[in-house]
């Protein structure tokens, strides 16, 4: 549970809803939420009464927005909103009344304000909207306090001044053959603020297939984390991507509502955070049937106080199926595949060379907001030959140094290590990443002031990377 030092997790935990939407007389307003004198959000607040007197209650999801802004990690489980507050300093809660309310508010297991909720529907959700849940911003703002953030509410804008919040570093993990390998690395390394379990793809019905790695959300839950759950359009016959796939489900209104349906249900009432989207290998064809199912997915998931992250190809332009314009706006945040630049299969080189990994950023900061972006970063090899690629972890990467007494090269334009040997008459070709070309793309992302960088993947790594990481995790 303590995973820093001179950290405390508060952990806060909202349960049992009341006033329904047809119970309440109710004005629709709307309002802004400001995070250290940015606009973070312009969500519509319901003034009503909370039991006692009239006060303004938000949708669930923009105040873990807030929150999130002001350094908590929150989550909502359909029964409890969880948010986790790190700080070098313990709050002091014992001036908060406790009250009364449906709803109650714990604080490392100590019960410290009971509340009223409102449910209904948003109105910034457009027609297709789900009722959700309302929370009263008044005591939010009391916890704020108590915590030791400066607040304040004057019944139009809600203004938070908090410090810097140190970058997220995000990490997919894997769970193949039912391997736990993977989790846990994560848990050896501390600095992963958020991950997401790799468990699921598409059927061709709307359907999901995979199986929920639990031990992975308890474990989140228990330590602070947000956890994702990623789905795929990899067609279960053959292992690979496929565009088509997810096309023909999203042409068909049947299915697409199916697939949304199911993904809200896959991770409601659990520790997860939300959905991670990796749909690659789409055709330029569907840019807008993926966009519109985006939006309405995100929008979704909101309802149910879940979230979405998605992952996209890297690009430099707009020519490709993937809108970063809209894509940015729906979703919470958004991985950017900025590696494979030399794949398997084709000519061997860097995976992710500098230069154009710069250019990929260049691009998406225009497109997306720079909060929202997590850099991609691998953490392998590939070893080419005789036309053939194998992909290597980093630990088989110096295992192969070793074996044969090879001195890596620097490729000085792509700043990215390399060597060749021979085995079997043939010449290899390795490429892969290290503490320094890692460090290297870190410079990048704290240059454009990203969100954070993640992974792929948890296991495939070697210890020598977490040095550059932990610095980049802790704002140096």
């Amino acid at each position: 549970m303590n995973r820093r030092a001179a950290v405390s997790l508060f952990t806060l935990a909202v349960s049992a809803l009341a006033f329904p939407t047809d119970a309440i007389a109710s004005s629709s307003l709307q309002k802004t939420v400001k995070v250290n004198g940015t606009v973070l959000s312009r969500p519509y607040g319901v003034v009503t009464s909370d039991g006692s007197q009239q006060t303004t209650f938000m949708p669930i999801w923009y105040v873990g927005k807030a929150l999130e802004a002001a350094g908590f990690t929150q989550s909502w489980d359909g029964k409890s909103h969880t948010w986790t507050l790190t700080t070098a300093t313990d709050g002091d809660f014992s001036e908060i009344p406790v009250g009364s309310g449906s709803a109650s508010i714990v604080i490392n297991g100590k019960l410290v304000k009971k509340v009223n909720t409102v449910v209904k529907k948003d109105p910034a959700a457009g027609a297709n909207a789900q009722p959700t849940v309302y929370m009263p911003i008044y005591y939010i703002e009391q916890i704020f306090q108590a915590a030791g953030i400066q607040t304040s509410w004057n019944g139009v804008t809600w203004s938070i001044t908090s410090g810097a919040t140190n970058p997220v570093v995000f990490g997919f993990v894997t769970n193949y053959g039912g391997s736990t390998d993977s989790l846990t690395d994560l848990e050896a390394n501390p600095i992963v603020t958020e991950f997401s379990t790799f468990t699921h793809s598409i059927t061709a019905s709307g359907g999901l297939e995979g199986t929920r790695f639990t031990q992975a959300g308890t474990y989140a839950q228990q330590n602070g984390l947000a956890a994702y759950i990623t789905v795929t359009n990899m067609n279960s016959t053959t292992g690979d991507f496929d565009g088509t796939l997810a096309t023909q489900i999203l042409s068909d209104a049947t299915k697409r509502q199916a697939l949304l349906n199911n993904m809200v249900s896959l991770v409601q009432g659990t520790p997860f955070a939300g959905i991670n989207i990796d749909f690659e290998m789409l055709p330029t064809s569907s840019r807008s049937l993926f966009s519109s199912f985006i939006t309405d997915l995100a929008n979704a998931l909101h309802a149910a106080g879940k979230q979405l992250s998605v992952d996209v190809p890297a690009v430099t332009n707009a020519s490709s199926a993937y809108n970063y314009a809209t894509i940015g706006t729906a979703s919470d945040e958004v991985m950017v595949m900025a590696y494979d630049y030399s794949y398997p299969g084709g000519p061997a080189g860097a995976i992710a060379p500098v230069g154009w990994v710069q250019q990929v950023m260049s691009y998406t900061t225009t497109q997306i907001p720079p909060d929202k972006v997590l850099l991609g970063l691998p953490v392998y090899g590939y070893d080419w030959a005789n036309g053939q690629t194998t992909a290597l972890t980093l630990t088989q990467v110096n295992k192969l140094i070793s074996e044969n007494n090879i001195t890596p090269k620097w490729d000085s334009q792509a700043e990215e290590p390399y060597f060749t040997y021979t085995a079997s008459g043939a010449t290899h070709t390795v490429y892969y990443e290290n503490a320094q070309s890692i460090e290297d793309k870190l410079q990048l992302a704290k240059q454009d002031n990203l969100r954070g960088v993640a992974l792929w993947r948890i296991g495939l790594e070697d210890n020598e990377v977490w040095a550059p990481l932990q610095q980049y995790a802790d704002g140096n």
